[in-house]
């Protein structure tokens, strides 16, 4: 007994690893935060700007082909996409497969067959003629109200007789379910991009940030202009200059990089708390476009948007030594 215990167990440990997804194996490989990020030297800043670069390129690489692995998919499917439009066609206006054939040769139409054949799926979905349609636009507010309530109970005996009308409103509900969860899905997307945009604005935004910026540069500048053959006096100022410079920028990082490393650990707490938000996007989006087309999303295209988030919050950390301006190591 023990021994079928263990090897289901093992089984389980097994599928587990073969069912994990590139999200999970991105995760995995995001480094930690620097212990210290303004007392770094310079050659540990330059390895771990590096060694962040070189995974965001790999995973950036990873986008791109699974970018063109789903449109190569789509573009090898194609006559299932044009094979569902017709079907739906077929469905919502009551084309018979010549009429589909026919559309299919549109350029080969004459004007009369295509005024002809839009005249007839007028009339299926709408149950009126184009003519009448246009007479319609003409009609007074109490003709036009007539003619819905006349409308109206004719397209419910209709309805209640026609052996096709689940199809059409079984196909119309699915469209409108699916367009209707997927901008829902866009909505939170949207929302968790503008929620981690947040977290560094204020940074970037804060005026006293500038203004120490433009001072260093105002003493930079003067101590430029000085540089040559000086006087001990001279030396002086620009020694007093140097230490200026220094200490400001020792400061720039004391106060900003603590903000912007709070930022960064809020930025992946967010992308790790909103990774079955990434996935229900992946997912509405490939139901979507199976009920638009009738062709399935390739497993690896309901990840772009966990990954792209992962790919995003590697740039930003990418950028934690940004506020460091000052190597003690360089003097």
């Amino acid at each position: 007994m023990k021994r079928i215990l263990l090897i289901l167990v093992a089984a389980g440990i097994v599928h587990t690893g073969a069912a994990q997804t590139r999200t999970q194996e991105y995760m995995k490989k995001i480094p930690a935060l620097p212990k210290d990020s303004c007392n770094a030297t310079r050659s540990s800043v330059e390895g771990f700007v590096s060694q962040v670069s070189a995974l965001r390129d790999e995973l950036v690489t990873e986008i791109e082909g699974i970018r063109e692995a789903v449109d190569s998919h789509m573009e090898s499917n194609a006559d299932v996409a044009e094979a569902n439009a017709m079907k739906q066609m077929a469905q919502m206006y009551g084309m018979s497969q010549a009429d589909i054939n026919k559309l299919k040769n549109a350029k080969d139409m004459s004007d009369a067959d295509k005024q002809a054949l839009a005249n007839k799926m007028v009339m299926q979905q709408a149950n009126m003629s184009m003519d009448e349609a246009k007479n319609l636009s003409k009609m007074s507010e109490a003709g036009r109200k007539a003619y819905a309530e006349a409308y109206a109970v004719e397209a419910m005996a209709t309805a209640q007789n026609d052996p096709n009308q689940e199809a059409k409103s079984n196909n119309a509900k699915n469209m409108y379910q699916s367009g209707v969860a997927q901008q829902a899905a866009i909505s939170k997307i949207n929302e968790i991009t503008t929620r981690i945009a947040a977290l560094y604005s204020p940074i970037e935004k804060d005026p006293e940030r500038q203004k120490m910026l433009d001072r260093m540069k105002a003493w930079n500048n003067q101590l430029t202009s000085m540089m040559g053959i000086v006087s001990d006096g001279e030396a002086r100022i620009m020694d007093s200059l140097s230490l200026r410079i220094q200490n400001e920028q020792i400061a720039y990082c004391n106060k900003y990089t603590p903000q912007y490393r709070a930022a960064l650990r809020k930025h992946l707490q967010t992308v790790k708390a909103s990774m079955p938000d990434y996935k229900k996007f992946g997912d509405i989006n490939a139901e979507t476009t199976k009920i638009q087309t009738g062709i399935d999303m390739p497993e690896e295209g309901k990840e772009l948007a966990s990954l792209e988030a992962i790919a995003d919050y590697l740039r930003a950390l990418g950028e934690v030594y940004r506020y460091k301006l000052y190597y003690s190591d360089e003097y």
